[in-house]
């Protein structure tokens, strides 16, 4: 059964729930998504011609409207009426139109997300008792909804440690590679992100597919990791603090030789990999990375 949930930038989530009241709590229900994208088109007319001439053409933002409805029930302490109106005032906050968001609709199918940003409050039709329509559109400034499973490929030496409680010692066993293949379903270029791990070396990020590569020439210290985004080409140092968590520091994009490309996963299959000079110190490193597409 097909549900959307909205996470705001605020903190706000809201689920709208496929079905109806006599099958899921409520309060906010599923009735259809559309998602329109259209294209730009660069066209030219030379005197006589007949048609056009097409030069390129680019995919404008994408524009998804979400229709639903809400059915609020009263309790011992607050009317129906109430609760309708509180209800009211949470959804203009959670769909406040300054602030971004991850719109996920789920499929049967599967799940995909999408970054965008409603473009004006929900309108809310007239209730009926305590029961109304409501209807939202958002705007995306990317055209691609993205699988909302992230797929990771780990490189490098990886390091687990098995602990048993009458073992006073942690015992390492590890696995290593410094390459990896990825599939690429769709047709079009998908840009990962990088992970990388605590190194005393300068590290290669290289698609040996295309034959493009990033190189980091600094290490990087003990309780650290360096995340390259190769969409934006930027890259960011994090610093593990006293409860386990990263932080990030800096922006550390000069870290990158000036000869670095920034490749994407090409269509097909990509061998990737993690290189160094010194094999044994190849640090772990994440890719990270979602697949695209145009159509829900």
């Amino acid at each position: 059964m097909r549900s959307v949930a909205w996470t705001s930038d605020n903190g706000r989530t809201c689920t709208f729930e496929g079905g109806g009241p006599y099958e899921r709590p409520g309060p906010y229900y599923f009735r259809e998504l559309t998602s329109d994208l259209s294209a730009t088109a660069e066209t030219s007319k030379a005197p006589r011609q007949d048609g056009v001439t097409t030069y390129h053409t680019a995919l404008d933002a994408r524009t998804i409207n979400l229709v639903g409805s809400m059915l609020v029930y009263g309790s011992r302490t607050l009317s129906a009426r109430a609760a309708y109106d509180t209800q009211r005032a949470w959804l203009a906050q959670a769909f406040a139109p300054n602030r971004w968001g991850t719109l996920t609709y789920y499929k049967e199918d599967e799940a995909v997300q999408v970054r965008c940003r409603p473009l004006a409050t929900p309108t809310i039709g007239t209730p009926v008792g305590t029961f109304s329509t409501i209807d939202i559109s958002f705007t995306a400034d990317s055209p691609y909804w993205e699988s909302a499973k992230e797929y990771i490929l780990a490189m490098g030496v990886i390091q687990r440690f098995w602990h048993f409680p009458w073992a006073p010692y942690r015992f390492p066993m590890g696995a290593y590679t410094r390459f990896g293949m990825v599939d690429n379903p769709a047709e079009e270029n998908i840009y990962p992100s990088i992970e990388v791990y605590t190194t005393g070396q300068e590290v290669c990020l290289a698609n040996r597919t295309t034959g493009e590569q990033v190189t980091i020439e600094h290490s990087i210290a003990e309780n650290q990791k360096l995340v390259v985004d190769l969409k934006d080409v930027s890259a960011f140092l994090y610093q593990r603090d006293g409860s386990g968590d990263y932080q990030m520091q800096e922006d550390v994009s000069h870290w990158m030789s000036l000869d670095s490309v920034p490749w994407a996963l090409r269509p097909g299959r990509n061998q990737v990999a993690i290189t160094n000079d010194q094999p044994e110190d190849t640090p772990v490193a994440y890719l990270r990375y979602r697949i695209p597409s145009l159509g829900v």
